[in-house]
């Protein structure tokens, strides 16, 4: 025998033998039976048909059940069930002696029209669900807008914004719009301008509550959205005008009247991308330039040095040695300046460096270049950690280049070792200072070639007095910021 197409009835009978009879035959039929009790006022709930007598079933009761719906028979004419009910579909109406057999064939056929009055429903509703599931797990921003602007529906991906969508639902768009951007993309704003200008632009404006469709639709409108705690988020918009739907695309916006349907991108990190190769570009070029004008600075400033000291040497027992010391004194001067080159390329900041750090490097490259045979010098340091400015560092190091030849001559003419000691830190004022304290440190302290190196430095000369055996001084630079 073949399935039966009603597999599940509930029985409303009074007569307990006629009610039994009935249940044997259907199960007979394969279909599962439910006693639907009189003072039950909801119909079970895997039932697909009910079979009960018209006295039992009152009008009320029978238009609930077919708004579930649930397919009817009734059997006799009398009591208040047919009034308002015995049109619809879903029912048929035998005599009140109708045959188990009569009473299963009517509900095949109110079964069937069930199943055909509910075959689109269920189609919508399906495409619906499925259309909501693809809608929550897409990671773009999905909007639906009414004819004011305000949203209708707002998948998952809003939260992007900080928002969850009930929160905005009922709104307008302009709330996550940043203001700057809002009168260039909301069609209110925009078309009044054309009217006012009462000529239509060349290119056909961007909107985010766009009405048009096909090629006209607005394609990658970037857009600043504001997030819910303030920060701006970057947004690429596509949308277009969808009216007057026969089926509306979610059940969220029947009866509603959808303007607009619209996605948007999330291009933040595109866009902070492109400004950080922008701004790296016009750092470099900066960079670029700095070092240009640094490297031609102190190239003139050597130039200068090698001048004078040229002058003071073109004496006439000077002779050879005189020479070899201008070269090691001049090796000696631009490797300090290819130190604090050094020293700005490894900084993290282009236009300050460390002073603990550079001291350091900087007396291990002085000890190097000007140790002769037969004398040595010593140097120890302290230094706060503290910033220097480049333009001031490259004049004070060859100034205390100068300091520290006098106490190499004076360690040549003793054929010994002696111990220069250099103190840098910052003062209460904001001002550097830099003690130098040893023997032959004031040799060449009013040269020419000094004073000439202090001026550039911004830097003045003190020499100081106190119980010390040996010569001390200071060099103090003008105010840091």
């Amino acid at each position: 025998m073949a399935e039966p197409s009603v597999r599940s009835l509930a029985l409303l009978m009074s007569d307990r033998e006629r009610r039994e009879k009935f249940m044997q035959f259907l199960i007979r039929r394969g279909a599962s039976v439910e006693i639907f009790e009189r003072d039950k006022t909801a119909a079970p709930g895997a039932c697909e048909c009910i079979i009960a007598e018209a006295a039992l079933l009152d009008a009320e009761e029978a238009r609930a059940l077919l708004e579930l719906p649930l397919a009817l028979v009734v059997l006799g004419s009398q009591g208040t069930c047919r009034r308002g009910i015995e049109t619809s579909p879903l029912v048929r109406v035998l005599p009140a002696r109708a045959s188990p057999a009569a009473a299963y064939a009517a509900a095949h056929q109110v079964c069937a029209a069930r199943d055909a009055a509910l075959a689109p429903r269920t189609i919508v509703n399906a495409l619906h669900s499925q259309l909501r599931t693809l809608l929550s797990s897409v990671p773009d921003i999905v909007y639906i807008l009414d004819e004011r602007g305000n949203f209708i529906y707002l998948n998952d991906s809003v939260g992007l914004l900080g928002y969850e969508p009930s929160e905005l639902i009922g709104r307008h768009f302009s709330i996550i719009i940043h203001p700057e951007d809002k009168p260039n993309i909301s069609r209110e704003i925009v078309v009044e301008k054309i009217h006012q200008a009462n000529k239509f632009p060349d290119t056909p404006p961007k909107l985010f509550d766009e009405r048009r469709s096909g090629q006209r639709m607005t394609r990658d409108l970037e857009v600043r959205l504001v997030h819910k705690d303030g920060h701006i988020v970057y947004g690429l918009v596509n949308a277009y005008g969808e009216r007057h739907l026969d089926v509306p695309l979610l059940s969220e916006v029947v009866g509603r009247n959808p303007q607009t349907i619209g996605v948007v991108h999330d291009v933040s990190a595109m866009h902070f991308y492109q400004q950080s190769l922008e701004d790296s570009l016009a750092t470099k070029e900066r960079l670029l330039r700095e070092i240009h004008h640094r490297v031609k600075t102190n190239l003139q400033l050597v130039a200068s040095l090698v001048h004078l000291q040229q002058a003071e040497d073109l004496q006439p027992a000077g002779g050879a040695q005189a020479s070899s010391g201008v070269l090691r004194e001049l090796e000696a001067q631009i490797k300090s300046i290819a130190l604090v080159h050094e020293a700005l390329y490894q900084s993290e900041e282009v236009d300050r460096v460390s002073a603990r750090d550079f001291f350091a490097q900087f007396c291990r490259a002085a000890e190097e270049a000007l140790e002769t045979v037969g004398s040595t010098v010593h140097l120890r340091f302290s230094a706060d950690d503290c910033p220097l400015d480049p333009d001031r560092l490259v004049p004070l190091s060859l100034a205390l280049l100068e300091l520290l030849g006098g106490a190499y001559q004076a360690a040549y003419e003793k054929r010994g070792e002696l111990t220069v000691t250099l103190a840098f830190g910052s003062t209460e004022d904001r001002c550097r200072e830099l003690e130098v304290e040893g023997e032959g440190i004031l040799k060449r302290a009013d040269s020419p070639i000094m004073r000439a190196l202090l001026h550039h430095a911004g830097a003045s000369f003190e020499v100081l007095e106190g119980k010390s055996p040996h010569e001390r001084c200071r060099l103090r630079l003008g105010t840091y910021t």
